[in-house]
């Protein structure tokens, strides 16, 4: 069986997340892709695999997920366990089967795939841009 790709595991983290947020707003995301990403969602819990991604509710209040670090998780899990990569290939088709639904998933997959693997501190950022203009970082030999 051929590995899954990391745009199909977008598209399963953004299906998911989509669904998500839908259901907060009463809309409904499609029932194929609901199907699909509850299978998903399921087997992950059975599993024990990224509890974060299967346990996100918006009753949870964790922080915020790092999308792409799920992806690569998910990306992980399927190309060591079939029945996951079977299922993120099946949420993929689902939701590539339904246009309407295809072009919101899609849009948020492209955002996720381009997103970093890992958050980037704000407050180390700052710090390092504040020691840089106060002069306690010096590059090069000029020292004034």
């Amino acid at each position: 069986m051929e590995p899954v790709t990391l745009t199909a595991v977008a598209t399963a983290i953004a299906t998911i997340v989509l669904t998500k947020a839908l259901e907060k707003t009463g809309e409904k995301l499609g029932e194929a892709g609901l199907e699909a990403s509850g299978k998903l969602i399921a087997q992950l819990r059975n599993k024990n695999k990224l509890p974060l991604l299967a346990e996100a509710t918006p009753e949870n209040s964790q922080p915020p997920l790092d999308y792409g670090k799920a992806v690569l998780e998910l990306k992980a899990a399927a190309d060591a366990d079939t029945e996951i990569a079977q299922s993120v290939r099946e949420v993929e088709a689902a939701v590539n089967a339904d246009p309407q639904v295809a072009s919101k998933v899609q849009a948020l997959a492209n955002e996720l795939d381009s997103q970093p693997a890992t958050i980037i501190n704000s407050t180390k950022l700052a710090e390092s841009i504040k020691n840089v203009f106060q002069g306690n970082t010096f590059t090069g030999t000029n020292i004034f």
